[in-house]
């Protein structure tokens, strides 16, 4: 699945060009579709200076931000993990028999764990999707 930033729409599969305006994805291609780089003045492999046109770049700020989308539900897992681990090291030292309260915490957070691990990509994307459509959303604000 793509995302053309030229005309804010989402191209299913790995696709070269948007189906929607024709713009290739971060590349340029000659007549004889030879793959070069953005900044290509002519094609390496046979010399031709036509060119497809290429989507607009992405912000400096985007890359990152999509990134950090894409992985936050590990993020916010790891982060969980580590405060779970923490109080249950913090209840041990203070009070043992008050463990007995952390262990369906401690339960719930290995399930969330395994469950992740074991989530198909097919049901990720959507997660991804929502992510990356609330990011879009405010590129096309600024």
């Amino acid at each position: 699945m793509r995302h053309c930033r030229n005309c804010n729409r989402i191209t299913t599969g790995e696709p070269i060009f948007c189906r929607f305006c024709g713009r290739t994805y971060d590349v340029k291609l000659c007549p004889r579709m030879h793959v070069s780089p953005r900044n290509a003045v002519f094609c390496s492999e046979c010399g031709s200076r036509e060119f497809t046109t290429p989507q607009p770049r992405a912000s400096f700020w985007r890359r990152p931000i999509v990134r950090l989308l894409s992985i936050s539900p590990r993020f916010v897992l790891i982060v969980l993990s580590i405060v779970i681990v923490e109080s249950v090291a913090r209840q041990l030292l203070t009070d043992p028999r008050a463990l007995a309260s952390v262990i369906p915490l401690m339960f719930i957070m290995g399930l969330a764990w395994y469950l992740w691990s074991k989530l198909p990509s097919f049901l990720r994307r959507p997660v991804q999707k929502l992510f990356t459509s609330v990011t879009k959303r405010g590129d096309k604000r600024h």
